[in-house]
């Protein structure tokens, strides 16, 4: 066979090769970064290094680009990144409970890189080694990327249990733990109180609280 037509059929099966592995990670909602993988250390270090907001208290009362969501957005103080980084809150207008807490700086990766969901779909990990069980990740769940690049699901001792887990379903409780997972503060050890439009939501928060007085 002519040597130039078996590389000509050789590129081609490895070109579609290579289109049906991106495929298959698009329709299986996996999430990848080739720059957290390159240089996972530096990563981890915006992860774990101090970061800083200003706001005592946040209030949530303007509609985000999603129309069924108030957004509340604001600047983190931090060393490493030379571009701005985001400390972003979602509550949807219908479900004051549906919350979610962000971190994201789209000039190193486009979409968040350390996230909170309080609701919504069961996240299912693809990680080597791991069972089928392990891979299942249910609300409120964290997401962060591992080594590799991969955005995985998981749960703090907190979320483990069901008690502390009920507790946080408040958002004022939450938004410290995610403030403790992230190294986020406000002054030099505190966290901000979370308000949320009464308006917007179209909730009376002026009626009594059925949990008040309720021990979690």
């Amino acid at each position: 066979m002519d040597e130039s037509l078996i590389k000509f059929r050789f590129s081609n099966q490895i070109s579609i090769h290579l289109t049906v592995e991106v495929n298959n990670d698009f329709f299986m909602g996996v999430t990848k970064s080739l720059k957290v993988k390159e240089d996972y250390s530096y990563y981890k270090r915006l992860l774990s290094e101090r970061k800083s907001i200003f706001s005592e208290v946040i209030e949530i009362n303007e509609v985000g680009n999603n129309a069924n969501t108030l957004e509340f957005q604001e600047v983190i103080e931090q060393e490493l990144l030379d571009s701005k980084m985001l400390f972003i809150v979602n509550v949807k207008l219908d479900n004051y409970k549906f919350f979610q807490f962000k971190i994201r700086s789209k000039e190193y990766i486009p979409y968040p890189f350390f996230r909170f969901d309080s609701d919504g779909d069961t996240h299912r990990n693809r990680v080597d080694g791991v069972t089928l069980v392990e891979n299942v990740v249910t609300t409120p769940h964290f997401h962060k990327f591992n080594e590799v690049g991969t955005e995985i699901a998981y749960k703090t001792d907190k979320l483990l249990n069901e008690k502390e887990a009920k507790a946080l379903e408040d958002i004022n409780l939450c938004i410290a733990h995610f403030f403790h997972e992230a190294n986020l503060r406000v002054k030099e050890n505190s966290f901000p109180q979370v308000k949320i439009s009464s308006n917007s939501l179209g909730i009376d928060f002026s009626k009594p609280d059925p949990n008040e007085n309720i021990a979690f």
